[in-house]
């Protein structure tokens, strides 16, 4: 009888070793078998023009188009799109809700601490608009200041009203409102010259605005960091924080896309420019170590 319970209490625990083992198994298999065995979730906030419902109720955006291009040569088909509120993308991923963050996330170092990130899809910095031919020339806000006489306009209470001031913008040429749309309708009527607001935005104003008589002023000179370099922030997908495999082969064919020209006409669709691409030395360890 002894005999009997050593073997079975033997067996229990060879069980037990062998249960304790299968989870660690399933985590070390990761996204890219999980993916294409079962398809992966991306969770997105529904803000245009990244991850959003579109008028016919189905889910579209840049960030998803450019995600299904990336997944779909990885052998990943099915991707499901649970839509939660941005604050909570970051803590979703952590807590395995979905597997990763199909929004333009920006990279900062406290976001690094507790998950990864692809490399940049996007940069976004400061834009204009001006009135089409941009007959004052207006390419920076350098440019502004030494106008003396151009009007600037953008939102009250927001950092690019600093950004102006701290640029040498006079005071009596710096025009304040309550929201972007008034400083648009300003511009068209000629009470103003140019419109400031961070490029995502202008792509929006412009897009709804559909007016010939306006246009964004490209290039444009982003204003300079501590190292007298251009000041971007730098968008990418958030990915589970310890999957080196399966950030490698997204890395990897996110370049491939990149070289054959197919991310930027990806972009365009949702009114990108070449402007909004990163430099191809940006990588996300290098964001995450500064």
């Amino acid at each position: 009888m002894n005999a009997i319970k050593s073997l079975s209490l033997s067996a229990a625990l060879c069980t037990s070793v062998l249960l304790n083992l299968a989870p660690s198994s399933a985590v070390a298999a990761g996204l890219l078998e999980k993916g294409r065995s079962e398809g992966l979730s991306a969770g997105i906030a529904n803000e245009q023009p990244y991850a959003y419902i579109g008028t016919d109720g189905k889910v579209t955006g840049a960030y998803v188009d450019v995600l299904k291009a990336i997944l779909g040569p990885l052998g990943i088909h099915k991707l499901e799109t649970p839509i939660t509120d941005f604050g909570s993308l970051v803590p979703g991923v952590t807590a395995k809700r979905f597997d990763l963050i199909g929004e333009g996330l920006f990279i900062n170092a406290n976001r690094c601490k507790v998950i990864g990130f692809s490399n940049p899809i996007t940069r976004s910095g400061g834009a204009f608009i001006v009135k089409a031919g941009n007959p004052l020339n207006l390419h920076s806000l350098k440019d502004v200041a030494s106008n003396g006489k151009a009007r600037l306009a953008t939102q009250a209470g927001t950092n690019q009203v600093q950004e102006a001031r701290d640029s040498g913008v006079p005071a009596a040429n710096l025009v304040l409102f309550d929201k972007d749309t008034e400083a648009l309708s300003a511009l068209e009527a000629g009470r103003i010259d140019v419109v400031y607001f961070p490029d995502a935005e202008i792509i929006g104003l412009l897009k709804k605005a559909a007016n010939p008589a306006i246009e964004r002023a490209l290039p444009f000179e982003q204003i300079p960091d501590a190292q007298g370099k251009p000041s971007w922030n730098y968008q990418s997908y958030g990915l589970p924080k310890n999957d080196p495999a399966f950030t490698q082969a997204f890395n990897e064919q996110l370049a491939k896309l990149r070289a054959s020209g197919e991310l930027l006409k990806i972009l365009q669709k949702y009114d990108y420019t070449e402007n909004e691409l990163p430099d191809l030395d940006v990588t996300a360890a290098q964001r995450c170590s500064q």
